[in-house]
């Protein structure tokens, strides 16, 4: 990454590659962090690093593959503060991605949960991302719209409950694995 970038969410000024050991809330993402960030001093702007790489658009999002999601700032809109994203259901705060015919909300770290997980709270079998009700094979709450399940055992966890109740380290993006299990195509 280079020292100083133009960031689109922040068209006026560079911002510099800046290391910061106190904490500061990134002005995309809305939540704190400390160390390296990208920063405007003018502005008193920040972005965790992670959070540059968001693009303005996502043309397709497996949750959502009708129609292309727009990066927009949840304060210059006028939805209020009780919509949630449409994956995890926690509010939006800062950019999300938005579907503008639908009305689909995102958070932008939410566009990249894997579709296909493996956790020790249910090693046997993958938990693919999928639509689906009933309630939470952890927290026993009822199910929100997208859930992680296992379509052998009927083992379902919410969004953050798989990994609030396994701890995140221990959910493993199931791309590997999935790959060894397809078929080759046919020539």
């Amino acid at each position: 990454m280079a020292n100083r970038i133009m960031h689109f969410i922040h068209p006026e000024h560079h911002l510099v590659l800046t290391y910061k050991p106190e904490s500061f809330c990134c002005d995309l993402c809305k939540t704190s962090g400390t160390g390296i960030c990208l920063r405007c001093d003018t502005c008193n702007f920040d972005l965790h690093e992670s959070c540059v790489s968001y693009p303005k658009t996502l043309s397709f999002f497996f949750a959502h593959p009708w129609h292309t999601l727009v990066l927009e700032d949840h304060s210059a809109s006028t939805i209020g503060p009780t919509v949630c994203c449409d994956l995890c259901c926690e509010p939006l705060k800062g950019f999300y991605y938005k579907c503008i015919p639908c009305g689909f909300n995102l958070h932008p770290s939410c566009s990249l949960a894997p579709k296909i997980v493996r956790t020790r709270f249910h090693p046997d079998h993958f938990l693919t991302l999928v639509p689906t009700t009933g309630s939470c094979s952890a927290c026993n709450k009822n199910l929100t719209v997208w859930t992680y399940r296992c379509g052998i055992c009927s083992v379902s966890l919410h969004y953050k409950c798989l990994f609030t109740s396994t701890g995140k380290e221990d959910a493993d993006d199931g791309a590997e694995e999935s790959k060894k299990t397809q078929k080759p195509a046919k020539k």
